[in-house]
């Protein structure tokens, strides 16, 4: 298993190398990340190359034994690329142009700025392409992150005239499928199109979600850029890969995966500025899809957080064991390499605030041995843990396009795509029910059911593959505002849910969105009598036809009308249509996994529990996220402890953030 730091001897003077080197070989690294932000070092003038400070990076690491993963350093143009070539620079939405002084401060659909990029890729490949160290490349850093997603300059404006014309090959089409007659706005001409700089009021919609497509494909092609010189430098077995960000950004990570070995994945599960981390259920969703980009295949954390992280912020300071949970959460679901950020703490610039394994004094303390311990495990045992298989049973559905439409029409003041996806995700995940993330086109079939949350833009071929999987007898859970939106981004002329009102059992004939100071309540009826939540966001008005209401609505002129049915069509169709509390999504998926045949684990709250099986026994990895309280978790059977000499049985008590792999 590849275990890594991530090292900028750049920042670092050069009489500290060789005593870093030697603590990275006593925590266990095997492998480095170097040169993601050194384009204005290795080309200090434009085709003027000097990789000597480099040359002599590697080959030191390379005699300590080290592999190597280089990074291309094209998300930071150097001042004399951006003083020569200001038409490569990013502009608002308020038509201000980015100037340089951080970093990202280019736009991908500008030609210039593709073939510089190709050309420092291309001498940095000749030069360490076939070095027996460089393992891996990683192309550029964190694509579309800081609001680099999205450009409105000239440069921009005339590529995307020119997709929407291959597009869509006629204005009239265009027309047609924007709904232009709306406000005058017909088109007469391709010049005559927009890129969404601020207005008055609101953009169409329609061009809004295009235009987010035009960005992630300019993302993806400029991706494939670097990818294809790469691969014409390099051996076979050297891989290339991207430490993606899975946000709102107009980036498709799943469409760009598909040109990459493997997915590398940057996590933080706190950052400057939050006075907690994130719950534990968004840390899972995001492994889940770094996992299932590339159709299961195992994934890179690129940047593993070890320390306080932030720039103007700092953020918070992990507590003992947070290192050690965070890195095998991560493994757990499917990570076969760790590289934590940063091995030592910057001095000087933006980003002398993110610390590392080790601080600013150069001491390695207690987070340096919460890591070696971490290594010292993984170098044991990582490799037949990589090994076993993660079997999920249940898929939840995700497609960048809705966010995107869900990003430009919240509806809500309270609304946010990824607080919402996740908590529909966590009622999952909270069953300790093994998940995967499925996409457009993926195979429906050998999940036992799909969760189906704030599918509000349609995508006509999972439409296909969802509604053959319902005939099939699969069992499925859709959320509020399912079935609202065509690929167009134009509300269907259908009484909702639409194409799914059917196989759901139920009519939405009314609807409300509620804002940050309105809530209902929604008390449950039948078998959820004495269960009541809060209604947040919105409220679907339902009435069923053929399907069993499960909860109704209070405290509202709607009173009494169904806000969670239940169906029998040939398999359980679930529709929960509004924002409830956790405790009510956990007794609902409840309900429906043990229709759907599906095996669950009950633990406390704050407890993650995740399987994998192998070919001569199975891990079963017990996390507490709690940072205060002691859990207990009750096994199904007898276990060895992994990493000590230890047999469990019955209840085991999880301290505050420990970790605990247990084998069978």
């Amino acid at each position: 298993m590849y275990l890594g730091v991530d090292y900028y001897p750049e920042q670092t003077p050069r009489a500290l190398w060789e005593e870093d080197f030697r603590l990275m070989k006593e925590l266990g690294v095997n492998v480095v990340r170097l040169a993601e932000f050194a384009w204005s070092m290795m080309e200090p003038e434009e085709g003027v190359y000097d990789f000597s400070f480099w040359d002599d990076v590697i080959e030191r690491l390379s005699a300590e034994g080290f592999d190597i993963v280089l990074g291309t350093p094209t998300a930071t143009p150097p001042a004399w690329l951006c003083t020569k070539y200001p038409e490569i620079l990013p502009v608002d939405e308020n038509g201000v142009t980015i100037s340089f002084g951080a970093r990202r401060h280019y736009t991908v659909h500008s030609e210039t700025y593709q073939r510089l990029s190709v050309k420092i890729t291309e001498e940095m490949a000749k030069r360490y392409g076939q070095h027996p160290r460089v393992i891996g490349w990683q192309t550029d850093n964190e694509y579309g992150h800081e609001k680099s997603d999205r450009s409105y300059g000239d440069v921009d404006r005339a590529a995307f005239q020119r997709w929407l014309a291959n597009r869509y090959g006629t204005l009239d089409a265009l027309n047609e499928a924007w709904g232009t007659v709306f406000w005058s706005q017909t088109y007469t001409a391709w010049e005559q199109i927009p890129v969404p700089r601020k207005v008055y009021q609101e953009h169409n919609p329609s061009l809004l979600v295009d235009f987010d497509r035009f960005c992630a494909d300019g993302y993806t092609y400029y991706n494939k850029l670097q990818v294809d010189v790469l691969r014409r430098y390099i051996p076979e077995n050297v891989f290339i890969t991207h430490n993606l960000v899975y946000s709102d950004m107009a980036v498709n990570q799943q469409q760009m995966a598909q040109d990459l070995d493997y997915v590398a994945f940057d996590n933080y599960p706190v950052w400057g500025g939050l006075p907690e981390p994130n719950r534990f259920e968004k840390m899972a969703s995001d492994h889940d899809l770094c996992r299932s980009s590339k159709q299961g295949k195992g994934f890179w954390v690129m940047e593993q957080l070890s320390g306080a992280q932030g720039w103007s912020k700092i953020g918070y300071l992990p507590r003992p064991g947070h290192i050690r949970l965070w890195t095998y959460q991560a493994v757990a679901r499917g990570a076969e390499a760790i590289v934590y950020f940063r091995f030592r703490a910057a001095h000087f610039g933006t980003e002398e605030f993110c610390h590392g394994i080790i601080d600013h004094d150069g001491k390695p303390k207690r987070k340096f041995e919460e890591v070696k311990q971490i290594m010292t495990e993984l170098n044991t045992y990582g490799d037949e843990i990589n090994a076993s298989r993660y079997d999920a049973k249940v898929g939840v559905y995700f497609d960048q396009e809705n966010v995107w439409a869900w990003t430009h029409q919240p509806h809500s003041d309270a609304f946010d795509f990824r607080t919402e996806f996740v908590r529909f995700y966590g009622g999952a995940v909270r069953q300790q029910v093994a998940t995967d993330i499925v996409f457009p086109g993926d195979d429906l079939s050998r999940y036992k059911l799909i969760i189906v949350p704030l599918y509000f833009l349609t995508n006509p071929t999972f439409d296909d593959a969802l509604i053959a999987y319902m005939e099939q007898g699969g069992h499925v859970i859709f959320t509020y505002r399912t079935g609202v939106k065509d690929a167009r981004n134009h509300v269907v002329p259908t009484t909702l849910p639409g194409k799914f009102a059917p196989y759901a059992g139920i009519e939405i004939d009314e609807y409300e969105s509620l804002q940050s100071v309105q809530q209902h309540q929604v008390t449950g009826i039948g078998e959820m009598v004495g269960q009541s939540s809060t209604a947040r966001l919105w409220c679907d008005l339902i009435t069923p036809t053929t399907a069993e209401t499960l909860a109704v609505y209070e405290d509202t002129f709607y009173e009494g009308v169904a806000a969670v049915t239940r169906n029998a069509y040939k398999g359980m169709i679930t529709y929960i249509g509004s924002s409830i509390d956790d405790a009510m999504i956990d007794t609902i998926y409840r309900q429906a996994f043990t229709e759907a045949g599906i095996e669950m684990i009950e633990a406390p709250d704050q407890v993650e529990i995740v399987r994998r099986h192998g070919e001569k026994r199975d891990f079963l990895f017990l996390m507490n996220h709690d940072t205060k309280e002691t859990r207990d978790v009750t096994l199904d059977g007898t276990y060895q402890a992994l990493t000590k000499d230890e047999t469990y049985r019955g209840t085991v008590q999880l301290a505050p953030l420990e970790t605990l792999i247990l084998t069978t």
